[in-house]
């Protein structure tokens, strides 16, 4: 493979176990499929933020049947990579005790690395949101850092009649009400991460959260999403967050192999010095990668 190139010169004194692991391991890596839950009641623009942001617009792959409950399962595909979304059910219905539920999160929750939790900006209480989410927190055990939080429509916040069309953002007093509005989210989420404010239809503050949302991936999975952005939202910020963790992911696989390869300790010294120059190589070539 012509990409490899580089590497291969690099890597050629050391022993063909670490090189032939290596290479399988990164490419392993170059091609993960990143998975996003969706999460918010029906009418909070969902999948209108999703198709904003990406190049190509949501194709339904299947309904997944949890017993009676009904996961849709979205993909959108760019050469061959493909980047998957589930619409998760749950808001606004009754999760106590609901062993299906249950279920249906255990048999998800592991493959979903962040799940985006999309609120109406105009909504006057989130009780059913904020049910549903200590459901998943404290009955599932999903990790609060695995949560994004977003305010959609941020158009429609009062005076909605106030917000500039022209500029496509909010009138002074608008601003005003979305602070509120993103302080009651904090208050009733206690969110890890800064909740976002948005309008997809206005292209309001998108830039601003796929920048978070690359940021808040895990490493493996920020370079697969960040190559299906929409290239206005391929900002200098995201592709250097996505680089920098992709070269995290590769010195990940460099320590790994040392551990773990019955190799010769000098051997496997020489190797942990030339590191930085493969953790070096892997991200100059990024932009062929993704």
């Amino acid at each position: 493979m012509p990409q490899h190139t580089h590497f291969k010169t690099l890597l050629s004194a050391l022993p063909h176990s670490f090189q032939k692991s290596f290479f399988n391991q990164l490419n392993h890596l170059i091609n993960y499929s990143p998975s996003i839950g969706i999460m918010g009641k029906t009418g909070a623009g969902k999948s209108s933020l999703i198709n904003a942001l990406f190049q190509s617009p949501l194709s339904p792959v299947s309904n997944i049947s949890g017993c009676t409950r009904q996961v849709q399962r979205f993909s959108m595909t760019m050469n061959s990579h493909t980047l998957t979304f589930i619409d998760l059910p749950g808001v606004g219905e009754s999760l106590e005790r609901d062993k299906e539920y249950h279920q249906l999160y255990r048999n998800l929750l592991p493959e979903l690395d962040l799940i985006i939790w999309v609120l109406k900006a105009d909504d006057r209480a989130w009780s059913s949101d904020e049910q549903c989410y200590r459901f998943l927190t404290e009955q599932c055990g999903y990790q609060p850092n695995r949560f994004l939080f977003v305010l959609n429509q941020a158009d429609k916040i009062e005076p909605c009649r106030q917000w500039d069309v022209k500029c496509q953002q909010p009138s002074p007093e608008q601003a005003t009400n979305l602070v509120l509005k993103q302080q009651a989210v904090i208050t009733s989420f206690k969110p890890h991460h800064p909740v976002m404010v948005v309008s997809a239809v206005e292209n309001y503050q998108l830039t601003e959260f796929a920048e978070q949302l690359i940021q808040t991936l895990p490493a493996q999975a920020s370079s697969g999403v960040a190559r299906q952005l929409n290239s206005t939202y391929r900002t200098l910020s995201v592709e250097d967050s996505a680089r920098n963790d992709f070269g995290q992911c590769v010195s990940d696989i460099v320590d790994t192999l040392i551990d773990i390869l019955p190799l010769p300790l000098l051997i496997k010294s020489t190797i942990s010095t030339v590191k930085s120059s493969i953790i070096s190589v892997a991200k100059s070539m990024w932009s062929w990668f993704f």
